[in-house]
């Protein structure tokens, strides 16, 4: 006979007298639950071991509503197939009638029982717990038989006190048998406490769900049919949600027919399903804490105890906190005066809470908020206590939001502003002051918070501000082509009108026709706005476009000479000219200063000036970083990424998230670590595709060719850049990056004997005006490897010794010396001056090992390897003659290095021939692998 089936958030199931349950019901549970819990699932099937040999077990699984403790706990009991499940679940209206829990866990177990079972009565109120418990053993004992049981006690914190007493009475005695239980509870601590089960107690373990990680999150959304977004959508959604199912599923539950989350989720109204289940879950606490609660919700941040009782006057704090804690509810967080503050857990907690509440509720404790905290800080709380407008305080919020954009903050002033925008009386001063607080938010990085008003901006009358605003709101999407359409049309609006404002378009016009890669455009939009300005942030941010715009013109030291007039020391630049100092830095290290790079850009990402545009930080942390991996300093790259990653997930575009995986895949690949790589690219590529301009495709190229040329796949270098080259619309960036990825080129291409394009890139390398050393010793790289390729060994020996004798100007290039000191060993094999080869390989060798550069050690150990001697080049000719000519064929471009893909195209058959003739080689060489053939192929090419 069934038994009565215990509560699991996504439906209810019954649970079967013999455990038995069908197929498809198992694997969709698993598939459900199982989203990052696979730790605490092993521990729960370890407890379940334990229990089917004879010694009991009790888990409890803490966490707050929705955390997923009753989807894991099915998940859980449907991979024992072997035992019985009984289940009990806390009812909210049962708390307080004695033992309502342990009669309704009693009958279940009697009706499901195999056999004939032991009468049990219905357990009286006055019943000792001793009695009680007993009768749960008996019960329970029935109802397992022979077969090992599961014990499943959901919401036990909502079981009424006496069945809890009696249920740690039964568990503290069945110590030796085949029994697992499972209690489920969103108090933790009180729970096990009134169960006699706190503190050290043999058998008996603990879990605490926390929130899920980005990849469980993504599994969560795409389970509820939500598969489209980009990573940082992802990591949005993760941060929202703090990783709670029960909110990444109410969030799904948003998503139109597309399967698309509304632009504006992290600003969005609750779910209604997500209100009434925290409405529900706060009707767990007592009165008191609920009333500690809505305070909470109501303030909005840390709050000192002291605080909290002139909230809530005539509470017990004390007994009501310390539910909340123990609830998940509520946390004790340390403060720099030695007073803690107490705050909500989830954000999401806070606006269900808030939510939930009746608005006159709200309306008096803002009041009360208002009266206690002091001014400025009370001003939210005013607004939000009010029943209508009020022009008074709107004046002043005006001023205060001049006052802060003055001083250089704009997310404080954009917080004034949307308080105009509620409370003015005039609907046209509303509107302005909603456009003028967008336009803030957007420029101090608050992009997702700024996207949440983009329904209100596109409902606004036509005008050359909200022409801006749109401008910006589409920089925030990503959507650069489209945002520079805007403030063009901006700028039109404005001009004649108001020259700052037009100036202050244009020049954001600029900085936008930048990063698209219009240098001549960027040049125009820039001197329209220095002719129009006095405003000495605009006119910083002019001079740097002017200097970047030159630069995709006529390169990296052409944008430099515009900027000599900073100070050489970053730390005496006023912050009007940050913008500059973030231009110079990148300049530098794309002409070849290094070290100059390194500290302009370092100093930009630690400084925290209020104006700072996020534009300037991530540029300067992907470039530093991209400077240090250059220097040899890998674990200072590494670390760079890693900072801007932590602060992209926060306040990061998608076009942001580009960048820093393409950095990071170039820095994996060079360690040798492919999966790594190859899962960055793959994240960049799929952001990628929801911008409307091809920057970023240009990033991702060269990121994949540094990973197949770690790889040695020098068709898939020259594929990858060749493509982008090719692209008009790239030429800007072509003339700018040039040092980055023309060394790569022109060594791939003459590894695969293109000297053509080698010889191309060889040239427009010699162009380049250097600041420093990398571009010099890049260049000796790329021309003893043409020689090389050529058969000129000597002539090539001679070019890396003059790579080598480069003066370390602007910081040392390690990783393209050791590469030129790589090759010459290479160089000094094939003249069979194998001493002094040996000599440099191991002085490449031991620096590339030093890096991490895995891939280029190995390739140091094979320089020696790959010579031959005379007794190998007679056997290298004798297996030659015994190959047939579609062999041989196939021989030779495995020597070049292509893949078995990439000779099926060449040669017109399809993989499987290309391996069937690799095959045959290998046994008429001798040989064990692809390494060796290759190998074997270059004796005979020498």
């Amino acid at each position: 006979m069934a038994v009565p089936s215990w509560r699991c958030p996504h439906r209810r199931r019954q649970h079967l007298g013999d455990g038995a349950e069908p197929e498809s019901s198992r694997t969709m549970a698993g598939t459900i639950a199982l989203a990052g819990r696979t730790k605490e699932l092993g521990a729960l099937l370890a407890a379940a071991a334990a229990a089917a040999a004879g010694t009991s077990q009790t888990v409890f699984l803490g966490g707050p509503t929705g955390v997923g403790k009753s989807a894991l706990t099915s998940a859980f009991v449907q991979q024992l197939p072997a035992f019985r499940t009984l289940g009990v679940s806390g009812v909210a209206t049962e708390r307080h009638l004695t033992y309502a829990a342990a009669n309704r866990l009693i009958q279940s177990a009697r009706s499901g029982a195999r056999g004939e079972a032991r009468r049990t009565e219905v357990l009286p109120p006055d019943s000792t717990i001793t009695a009680a418990g007993g009768a749960l053993i008996s019960a329970t004992d029935d109802y397992r038989a022979d077969a090992p049981l599961v014990l499943v006690v959901e919401d036990a914190h909502l079981l009424d006190t006496p069945s809890l007493q009696a249920l740690g009475f039964m568990l503290l005695r069945m110590t030796r048998d085949p029994l697992v239980t499972v209690v489920n509870t969103e108090h933790l601590h009180e729970t096990r406490q009134t169960m006699g089960l706190s503190g050290s107690v043999d058998h008996v373990t603990q879990l605490v769900l926390g929130g899920l990680d980005l990849a469980a999150t993504r599994s969560v959304l795409a389970e509820q049919g939500v598969t489209n977004l980009s990573e940082s959508q992802v990591m949005h959604v993760a941060r929202w949600s703090r990783g709670n199912p029960l909110y990444i599923t109410a969030l799904a539950g948003t998503a139109d027919a597309e399967h698309r989350i509304p632009e504006r989720f992290l600003a969005a109204e609750v779910p209604p399903s997500l209100a009434e289940a925290v409405r529900q879950w706060c009707r767990t606490f007592s009165p008191g804490a609920r009333r500690v609660l809505e305070a909470l919700a109501v303030l909005n941040m840390p709050v000192a105890e002291r605080t909290l009782n002139r909230m809530v006057p005539g509470a017990d704090l004390g007994a009501d906190v310390r539910s909340l804690v123990a609830g998940g509810a509520a946390q004790w967080i340390p403060a720099p005066d030695g007073h803690p503050r107490l705050e909500l857990v989830h954000p999401v907690q806070r606006d269900a809470v808030y939510a939930s509440m009746p608005s006159s509720q709200r309306r008096l404790l803002h009041r009360t908020a208002a009266e206690i905290l002091a001014s400025p800080g009370n001003w939210r709380h005013r607004i939000d206590a009010l029943d209508g407008y009020d022009a008074p305080l709107a004046a002043q919020l005006t001023e205060s939001a001049r006052r802060e954009e003055r001083k250089g903050d704009p997310s404080v002033a954009a917080q004034y502003e949307l308080g105009v925008a509620t409370i003015a009386p005039d609907p046209d001063e509303r509107s302005e002051a909603l456009l003028r607080a967008v336009r803030l938010m957007v420029m101090s990085g608050q992009y997702d918070a700024a996207l949440g008003y983009a329904p209100l901006i596109k409902a606004h009358a036509a005008s050359a501000t909200r022409s801006e605003v749109l401008g910006l709101l589409d920089y925030a999407r990503g959507h650069d082509i489209s945002a520079a359409e805007h403030l063009r049309s901006a700028r039109e609006g404005f001009a004649g009108h108001s020259d700052e404002d037009a100036a202050r378009a244009s020049v954001e016009l600029a900085s936008l026709q930048r990063s698209i890669g219009l240098g001549e455009q960027s040049l125009r939009s820039a001197r329209y706005a220095l002719a129009r300005t006095s405003d000495p942030q605009v006119i910083g941010d002019a001079q740097a476009s002017i200097a970047f715009g030159t630069a995709l013109r006529d390169g990296p030291a052409a944008g430099l000479a515009l900027i000599r007039h900073l100070r050489e020391n970053p730390t005496e630049i006023p912050a009007a000219d940050i913008t500059s100092l973030v231009c110079r830095g990148v300049l530098r290290g794309l002409s070849g200063n290094l070290s100059g790079a390194v500290d302009d850009l370092r100093y930009v990402t630690r400084r925290h000036t209020p104006g700072l545009t996020r534009r300037n930080h991530y540029e300067s942390a992907i470039h530093a970083a991209s400077c240090h991996f250059l220097l040899g300093e890998w674990g200072d790259a590494r670390r760079a990424l890693s900072l801007a990653f932590d602060e992209a997930q926060v306040s990061g575009r998608d076009v942001d998230f580009i960048s820093l995986h393409s950095a990071s895949a170039s820095l994996y690949a060079c360690q040798g670590r492919r999966e790594e790589a190859d899962a960055d690219l793959a994240q960049a590529r799929a952001v990628a595709r929801g911008v409307d301009f091809g920057g970023p495709d240009f990033n991702i190229r060269q990121a994949a060719a540094t990973a197949d040329f770690a790889r040695g796949n020098w068709h898939g270098v020259a594929a990858e850049l060749l493509r982008a080259l090719k692209d008009s619309a790239n030429d800007g960036r072509a003339k700018l990056f040039g040092v980055w990825y023309l060394p790569l080129l022109g060594v791939a291409c003459a590894r695969v004997y293109d000297l053509t394009t080698a010889t191309e890139a060889h040239e427009a390398l010699a162009a380049v005006a250097p600041t420093g050393a990398l571009p010099v010793v890049a260049r000796h790289w790329v021309h003893g490897n043409i020689l090389l390729a050529d058969g000129q060994a000597d002539a090539a020996a001679r070019v890396f010794r003059d790579g080598l004798a480069v003066p370390p100007e602007g910081g040392e290039p390690v990783l393209h010396r050791t590469m030129v000191r790589c090759d010459l060993a290479r160089a000094l094999a094939f003249a069979n001056r194998r001493a002094e080869a040996a000599s440099q390989a191991s002085a490449a060798e031991l620096t590339f090992t030093k890096l991490g550069a895995h891939p280029f050690a190995a390739w140091c150990r094979d320089v020696l390897e790959d010579e031959g001697s005379p007794t190998e080049v007679t056997e290298a000719e004798r297996f030659w003659g015994e190959l047939t000519d579609r062999e041989r064929e196939t021989a030779r471009l495995v020597g070049r290095g292509w893949t078995n893909k990439e000779i099926a195209a060449e040669l017109f058959v399809s993989t499987k021939t290309v391996e069937y003739h690799l095959g045959n080689a290998y046994a008429k060489g001798a040989l064990k692998n692809r390494r060796q053939l290759r190998s074997l192929m270059q004796v005979l090419g020498r």
